[in-house]
């Protein structure tokens, strides 16, 4: 049975008008997300190509040229949706260009030329190329995801299908495929043309999905003003890091960092300066940082610092580094250079001692008041043979970085000369 090619035309119009709905109320939803914009866009003039081909009776070769057209626009947007996706520049001209030279050899063979066969071809060429293009960006490392390789997938069939095409317009221009043949194989393929088209949408949809569902994790589990991690995702990755140096018997650390007199910089310089600050304490710690630390902005001025796999000695040189590495490095807000210090609490869970999470929190921010009481500027660490004793902070006699004043660093541990009712009366940061 073959279909007739109106309404073959009309089911592709429909189609592409559904699509375009679905798209439309995604991108309504979600302004921000650009690629359900252009997809919209190009289900639009793919529904336009449809519209114009469906009155192909009324102007044979200006309808067929012009139709055409918008299909293979239609499909060089999706391509360019793609793009737009993965935050690449999008390919204006070369869709451009594919579109405008594939009607330039249609209208060709549709005129001085005249060929079916040869049409068919283009036909077929026009909307492959940029569905390989689009397969090719969906494809490449890094961006294999469900979704990508479903649509990728769909749009190798619609390829595959046009090649079918192809090599039925050469066996029909050789007379070796009949006619009625050759029309029940052109039906065959728009139809899986259709159908494809429809299955990489979905996939596309999909994509669109983990990419919203991504940036809701980053609004849930990120700091908005500084881009760091922020509390809660500071809880659940402690939790893990946890549970997984107690299983497998290795030891990690958490620094408590406040920057110090922040209230004074924002008095002073104003709020955007302490903004600035604050994104200022963000870049220079993770320049101190290894890439399996998690920096987390805790509240206000107070910051943390997990470190899988790190021993109380490790995680002090760390917190040594930093204080070195904030005053070495001032803020530049406008024309006025911000010295900035900070002070840092140190504790360790360790095979030999483990301490639950609440109280190694507790350890570093004993720690971290014993720094402030000291004078601010240096770092303590925490890990005495009961927890909350501390002891007497004693100087650095060599500086961390060469030619620099040495940070101070307060040494703690049992016994202790500061009980800890003498840490509760520590005064406020």
């Amino acid at each position: 049975m073959v279909l007739d090619f109106l309404t073959l035309y009309i089911v592709i119009l429909l189609n592409a008008l559904t699509m375009a709905i679905i798209w439309s109320l995604i991108w309504w939803s979600y302004r921000g997300f650009g690629a359900a914009r252009t997809w919209m866009a190009a289900c639009l003039v793919t529904a336009l190509g449809g519209l114009v081909l469906s009155m192909e009776g009324v102007a044979h070769v200006a309808t067929n040229v012009a139709g055409n057209g918008f299909v293979f626009f239609g499909f060089c947007l999706y391509w360019v949706g793609v793009r737009e996706f993965y935050g690449e520049p999008k390919p204006w001209r070369a869709s451009f260009a594919i579109t405008g030279g594939a009607m330039l050899v249609l209208l060709l063979f549709a005129t001085i030329y005249p060929s079916s066969a040869a049409r068919n071809v283009v036909y077929a060429a026009g909307q492959s190329v940029p569905l390989l293009l689009a397969v090719y960006d969906l494809t490449r490392k890094g961006r294999r995801s469900p979704g990508s390789l479903l649509a990728a997938s769909a749009m190798g069939i619609a390829v595959l299908v046009h090649a079918v095409e192809t090599t039925a317009n050469l066996a029909r221009s050789v007379a070796v495929l009949a006619p009625l043949h050759y029309d029940m194989v052109e039906t065959i393929v728009l139809l899986l043309v259709i159908f494809s088209g429809v299955v990489w949408n979905f996939g596309m949809i999909v994509m669109a999905i983990d990419h919203l569902r991504g940036e809701l994790a980053v609004l849930t589990y990120r700091d908005e003003l500084t881009g760091a991690a922020n509390r809660r995702l500071m809880q659940a990755r402690l939790a893990a890091v946890e549970k997984r140096a107690g299983r497998e018997g290795k030891p990690f650390s958490l620094l408590l960092i406040d920057l110090d007199n922040f209230k004074a910089i924002n008095d002073r310089h104003g709020h955007a300066a302490g903004d600035e600050c604050l994104r200022h304490v963000v870049a220079t710690a993770k320049s101190c940082l290894r890439q399996r630390d998690l920096l987390a902005r805790l509240g206000g001025d107070e910051f943390g610092a997990l470190l899988p796999d790190t021993d109380a000695p490790t995680a002090e040189r760390i917190a040594a580094a930093l204080v070195a590495a904030f005053r070495a490095h001032s803020l530049v807000h406008g024309d006025v250079r911000i010295p900035l210090t900070v002070s840092i609490g140190v504790a360790a869970s360790t095979p030999d001692r483990r301490l639950p999470i609440d109280e190694l929190r507790e350890a570093a921010d004993q720690a971290l008041y014993v720094v402030k009481r000291a004078g601010r500027d240096g770092h303590a660490l925490a890990g005495a043979a009961s927890p909350g004793s501390v002891a007497r902070w004693q100087p650095v006699t060599e500086g961390l970085l060469s030619g620099r004043p040495a940070a101070r660093t307060v040494a703690m541990g049992a016994p202790s000369d500061l009980e800890l009712a003498d840490v509760d009366a520590l005064p406020d940061r």
